[in-house]
């Protein structure tokens, strides 16, 4: 009889550890480049969001690959830096890991493709819910915010001169004309473009391209276009802060609520959807510059709900 009872209760625990780990659902790894800031906001959204249906560990991408040996079922990477690092690693691992998808967040477009390229990627799923927003979302708010201004001045390095024939087409949709400076490589070449741009535009539109946009070349790009009395449209709140005009972007939460929604077509049909730019964004104007460039802009939350009205979402 105690055998049997023994036999029952091991039974019963071999059931109910498969009933937990079922109910856990698929392993999900967040690797995060930095364990606070915009990180730990996204972080802790993907843990609101996902919490329940996905055993989920969260930690910076060192932490999780450090001694493991199990390859999880699906990795978020957190950020460029988190992105690389998790890229470096699965590089070191066995073919146990060769075809762990990978989605990357809070990364821009330019970076992505670029990544797409690596070795380690190969037959593995890889997508990403993107930081850049859409070049129609972008073009249109200056359209609503600033309708006298038609000439869209852009400067772009080798990350995102690719994109410019989409930027034109939209642009050329919507009535405005864009002028493209010359190719920027280098560093000391920025402010050269910048003053061409200056010269053939009356709006600069700011692209995430680290090379120009940067914490060592953003203050005097700022004041080059408030002397020139142009106003420059960014893609980050800090840069409003700083001295832009306007910005159109995504909060970090924002953007891990579109992470997460790719996670969950993932864990529906065992595929990353392509990656996506942000359905979820905010408008910033900085209201002084605005008055010392004689601009009438309508408040942030007035543009914002009109751009959503236009995309005919809520």
């Amino acid at each position: 009889m105690p055998r049997f009872f023994r036999s029952f209760a091991l039974a019963c625990l071999v059931y109910m550890t498969l009933v937990l780990e079922a109910a856990a659902g698929p392993r999900l790894w967040v690797a995060l480049a930095e364990e606070g800031g915009a990180h730990a906001e996204a972080a802790a959204t993907l843990e609101e969001e996902l919490a329940g249906a996905f055993d989920l560990e969260i930690g910076h991408w060192r932490t999780l690959f450090g001694g493991r040996s199990a390859a999880p079922d699906l990795i978020v990477a957190v950020g460029v830096a988190a992105l690389d690092g998790v890229l470096e690693s699965l590089g070191r691992r066995d073919d146990s890991w060769a075809r762990v998808p990978l989605l990357a967040t809070m990364t821009p477009q330019a970076v992505f493709q670029a990544r797409r390229a690596a070795p380690v990627i190969g037959p593995r799923q890889f997508s990403a819910a993107l930081i850049d927003q859409p070049f129609a979302r972008q073009l249109a708010l200056i359209r609503l915010a600033l309708p006298q201004h038609r000439r869209v001045g852009v400067l772009a390095g080798p990350q995102t001169r690719p994109f410019l024939g989409a930027l034109e087409k939209e642009g050329l949709a919507r009535g405005l004309g864009l002028y493209a400076s010359r190719p920027v490589g280098a560093a000391d070449e920025i402010y050269p473009a910048l003053r061409g741009a200056l010269d053939e535009s009356d709006v600069i539109l700011a692209l995430p391209d680290p090379l120009i946009y940067n914490s060592a070349s953003l203050q005097n790009i700022l004041l080059a276009t408030y002397r020139a009395r142009t106003p420059l449209v960014a893609f980050s709140p800090a840069y409003v802060r700083a001295g832009a005009t306007l910005a159109l972007y995504s909060t970090p939460a924002q953007l891990a609520r579109g992470a997460a929604a790719m996670v969950r077509q993932w864990h529906a049909g065992r595929s990353l959807p392509p990656a996506q730019k942000p359905r979820e964004f905010e408008v910033a104007v900085n209201a002084r510059v605005a008055a010392s460039l004689n601009l009438s802009i309508e408040p942030p939350a007035a543009l914002a709900a009109e751009l959503r009205r236009l995309e005919g979402r809520p």
